[in-house]
């Protein structure tokens, strides 16, 4: 099932199938290691405030809400 990477829950893993961001975005997405096919984690989300992290490439990056419901993935098991 596709979601958005901002439904993952803290601890869950997916698999990112694409980035429905404007190009700009998407690009510099790209450029931190959210790619198609790219397992990602989520690793910490804030309760108060619109920021998650996730685990990619073996770096944790943070993301507004806005920006991580634009990357498609699909959960892992």
């Amino acid at each position: 099932m596709v979601l958005p990477l901002s439904s993952i829950n803290t601890g869950g893993s997916a698999k990112i199938l694409a980035l429905a961001n404007p190009p700009l975005m998407a690009g510099r997405l790209s450029d931190l290691g959210f790619e198609p096919e790219e397992a990602v984690t989520c690793v910490l989300r804030k309760r108060k405030g619109n920021i998650a992290a996730y685990l990619v490439r073996g770096a944790v990056i943070a993301l507004r809400e806005e920006d991580s419901r634009m990357i498609l993935v699909e959960a892992l098991s």
